[in-house]
C-alpha cells in the first residue's frame, strides 16, 4: 500500500514537471545586444568610453538582478511542491 502512494505521487510529481516552463536554448535580446556593443569595441568600430562602460555595466547589473529573482523564484516553485508531496502522505 505504500508504494501504491509513492507510485501515485511520482507520477504526479512528473505530470507537474512536464507541465513547467522550459528554459529557452537562446539568450535574452539584452545579452544579445551587450555581446553585440562589446564586439564593436573589440573590432574598434567604437571608442570605449567612461560613459560606455557605465552604461554596460548597468546593464549587467540589471541583468544579474533579474537572474537572481528567478533563480529564487524556481527554488520557491520547488519547495512549494516538495510540501505539497508531504502533505499528501
Amino acid at each position: 500500500m505504500f508504494s501504491k502512494k509513492k507510485e501515485v505521487l511520482s507520477k504526479r510529481w512528473k505530470k507537474w514537471k512536464r507541465k513547467a516552463p522550459k528554459v529557452p536554448g537562446n539568450t535574452c535580446p539584452q545579452i544579445d545586444e551587450v555581446l553585440h556593443r562589446l564586439d564593436q569595441f573589440q573590432k574598434g568600430d567604437k571608442r570605449f568610453t567612461e560613459f560606455q562602460h557605465d552604461s554596460l555595466m548597468k546593464k549587467m547589473e540589471k541583468l544579474r538582478e533579474a537572474n537572481e529573482q528567478l533563480r529564487n523564484g524556481g527554488h520557491y516553485w520547488y519547495q512549494i511542491c516538495k510540501e505539497h508531496l508531504k502533505d499528501k502522505e
